[in-house]
């Protein structure tokens, strides 16, 4: 028998303790599970939630790599020396070096080597391919202030004086090109995470109507015997809470397990990637994946709720 005063049973009571709220979860549902209301439901939720923490780990590595990339570039200059002959090249590149070196601004500056130079190569004519009498322009990493970042025109004048064949390049064609990819990818990945969290409330909508109709008789009775419409809806809303946390627990174990063995399996080829960032087993993404049960928890709990709220106030 259901007791006089349902209310009584409501969770969200002031004088409700931490000893109370466990019974009130592990309590047999007050609805009998039927069809989606079960293991099916979870089985779904658990593979909805997979697919968020895939893109919400996405996100998080596409926000990594682009802050790895820029910072990278960020304070650098490139000095591109071009001649007629090697020897040429090589004593432009000296004397455009020892410039450097004195000028007010530069933090340092190092001229790289043919064999650096080649290896930077690689990617568009393949290792081994570059005749070693090729001419190759000598090259000089800077580190600059950002006052002297901020107005090249002088140093890059002053570099064609010494070297006519001297060119300057500071990166932020690149950076920004960078940047504006990450943040689409970044709105890409967040985009297919939303969605996927619409997909659960719509989920849970249609296994909540399923529920009330599979089981109308036993709802008007409960209406009989007192049960305000607020006492069913939370009765339902703990139901899909628990379901909710189940399915979202195994879909993000199942997850995480799924980028450790593609982090393990990959992780050594992509590191010797020139265009693609290193993949590792970031513990700080994995907490952050701790936001996929939570939210669908919410999400499951709420959209429940409200849903037998709106049928129960148009239907019964």
């Amino acid at each position: 028998m259901y007791p006089s005063d349902p209310e009584a049973q409501l969770p969200d009571k002031p004088h409700l303790t931490a000893d109370q709220i466990v019974p009130w979860l592990k309590r047999a549902p007050l609805l009998p599970e039927a069809g989606a209301a079960g293991a099916p439901l979870t089985a779904v939720i658990a593979v909805i939630c997979f697919l968020a923490s895939l893109s919400l780990a996405g996100f998080f590595a596409v926000s990594k790599a682009a802050n790895d990339w820029t910072s990278d570039l960020r304070g650098s200059i490139t000095v591109q020396i071009k001649g007629q002959d090697s020897i040429t090249i090589a004593s432009d590149t000296n004397k455009a070096l020892e410039f450097l070196r004195g000028t007010r601004g530069i933090i340092s500056a190092r001229a790289l080597s043919r064999t650096e130079t080649t290896e930077l190569l690689e990617p568009w004519l393949g290792k081994g391919n570059l005749p070693a009498s090729l001419p190759v322009p000598g090259l000089i990493a800077i580190e600059a202030t950002p006052e002297l970042r901020s107005d090249l025109d002088l140093l890059a004048a002053d570099l064609k004086d010494i070297a006519p064949g001297t060119n300057i390049d500071d990166h932020s064609t690149w950076n920004d090109t960078l940047a504006a990819s990450a943040r689409t990818a970044q709105i890409f990945a967040f985009s297919v995470f939303a969605l996927i969290m619409g997909a659960v409330c719509t989920v849970i909508v249609f296994a909540t109507r399923a529920g009330l109709a599979a089981n109308r008789e036993i709802v008007d009775v409960l209406h009989l015997v007192g049960a305000t419409d607020r006492f069913i809806a939370l009765e339902v809303q703990r139901r899909f809470l628990i379901l909710g946390f189940r399915g979202a627990v195994v879909g993000m174990g199942v997850a995480v397990l799924a980028i450790i063995i593609l982090t393990t399996a990959l992780g050594q080829r992509i590191t010797g990637s020139y265009f693609l960032p290193a993949i590792s087993n970031d513990s700080g993404m994995f907490f952050w994946l701790l936001i996929v049960p939570l939210i669908t928890c919410l999400v499951a709990a709420w959209t429940a709720r409200t849903t037998v709220l709106r049928t129960l106030a148009s239907r019964f």
